[in-house]
């Protein structure tokens, strides 16, 4: 009797033990449990649960139509590109977008990529740093496919409206589709402008309205707008346009 009941005595107590033990965590850890790498330390269950939860991805604003770039920063809205296989050298330099041409027979281009217009005006002020062989312009219409207009004006008080088009990649085409002059033309600064309606192109040279021309060789529809320098037999030649406005009639 005495041996049954030190062994039930010693049966309650053994129990009493297990009770009081310390709980066994789980091999299973936290990290697994949510999904996370085995190295990434979790935050408090607060800051652990937010993770979990979908975050709300920033919608990018809409390319502008009308506007006025005064080129203070980079914009991934605008592509520059050379002919005859020349990479241009173009680059912000406090608040102008400079175009560096070094070597002879070079055009280049920046097209603003975000948006195509039929019915456009672009306005533009620049001036050349350096050189006096060499032309600057506005692009409208410019598609890779069918081509673009451009209105170059010239050192020479000359000014054109061509037709370019790519040949092959990196070699373009310029046919001259109306040539004349304007004493309105300045050495050093200018503001010019372009107008495609239709198939009335007019160029604008220090606010003052020039012939239009019209159109019924190519009859470019819509496109992209751009700016354009290039430079002929002496080099260097360095144009930097201040800013560039971009509305539709």
């Amino acid at each position: 009797m005495t041996f049954k009941r030190s062994s039930l005595f010693l049966f309650i107590f053994s129990v009493f033990l297990l009770g009081c033990q310390p709980k066994i965590k789980s091999t299973t850890s936290r990290s697994t449990l949510l999904g996370l790498p085995p190295t990434q330390t979790v935050a408090p269950t607060l800051e652990a649960t937010a993770t979990l939860e979908p975050t709300e991805t920033p919608i990018p604003a809409l390319a502008p139509r009308d506007f006025t770039e005064n080129f203070d920063s980079s914009s991934s809205y605008w592509t520059t590109f050379g002919t005859n296989n020349v990479a241009p050298d173009v680059q912000l330099q406090n608040g102008f977008l400079v175009f560096n041409l070094n070597k002879t027979n070079t055009w280049a281009d920046t097209i603003y990529n975000a948006q195509t217009y039929q019915d456009v005006r672009v306005d533009a002020q620049v001036e050349v740093r350096a050189g006096n062989d060499g032309a600057v312009g506005i692009v409208c219409r410019y598609s890779q496919a069918n081509g673009w207009y451009e209105f170059n004006i010239y050192a020479d008080q000359t000014y054109t409206i061509m037709y370019g088009q790519w040949l092959s990649p990196g070699i373009a085409r310029y046919m001259p589709l109306h040539i004349t002059g304007s004493e309105k033309i300045k050495t050093g600064a200018n503001q010019i402008g372009l107008a495609c309606q239709g198939d009335a192109l007019t160029p604008y040279i220090n606010n003052v309205r020039m012939i239009t021309y019209e159109d019924n060789k190519v009859g470019l529809k819509d496109g992209s707008i751009g700016l354009s320098a290039s430079s002929f037999s002496n080099v260097p030649f360095i144009a930097a346009f201040d800013w560039v406005k971009v509305s539709e009639p």
